[in-house]
């Protein structure tokens, strides 16, 4: 993946300096972050990809970090069901059923893209069938109404369309952005309930 991304100094060294508090908080099954551990703590991956991947990182290329990506993706997988859902789990232990996870599915989408050529094909193989597991539940059923959180599951299904050579979750995320974008108001906003947001 060519390296587009030109942070800003503060930036960069934020990334930098968190890496090790990221490496530190995973757990020997993949898992990152404090108990109860829920998706969400697996957004963690991305930015050990980007420190992975730039030229400029202390980083790059380094093994352990992405032996740590790899274990991260694996306990996404590890939990999914057989839908390719995750159980919806607040750090409250409060759970609202399974789920899509909209920020979960793009961030992890978003790490393979950039890690993919680096890892095992074994590794490959495991991440394409739990990846496109999601994506085709995705695809089949989170684009119906124009909101903020099938609008990010077109994002991320447009991306794994790249990543996943499915040139038709490409298009099909292309369609809704359009539709999402007819529904914008004048003003920059959607309507939600009784408001915009």
């Amino acid at each position: 993946m060519p390296n587009f991304w030109r942070p800003e100094p503060q930036i960069y060294d934020a990334l930098i300096e968190s890496i090790p508090r990221i490496m530190a908080s995973q757990r020997p099954d993949g898992q990152f972050g404090d108990l109860p551990w829920i998706c969400r703590d697996q957004h963690a991956m991305l930015p050990l990809a980007v420190a992975w991947q730039m030229p400029a990182s202390p980083y790059h290329h380094d093994s352990d970090v992405l032996e740590a990506i790899v274990r991260g993706g694996d306990a996404l997988i590890h939990d999914q069901d057989k839908n390719g859902m995750w159980t919806f789990r607040k750090k409250d232990h409060s759970t609202w059923g399974q789920i899509y996870m909209p920020w979960t599915y793009s961030r992890w989408i978003r790490t393979y893209r950039i890690i993919r050529d680096g890892v095992a094909e074994n590794v490959r193989r495991r991440w394409d069938t739990a990846l496109t597991l999601g994506f085709e539940g995705i695809a089949r059923q989170e684009l119906s109404r124009i909101h903020n959180i099938p609008t990010h599951h077109a994002m991320a299904l447009y991306c794994a369309g790249e990543v996943l050579a499915r040139k038709e979750w490409q298009s099909q995320a292309v369609a809704f952005i359009h539709e999402v974008i007819r529904e914008q108001s004048p003003h920059g906003w959607w309507t939600e309930n009784v408001g915009p947001v």
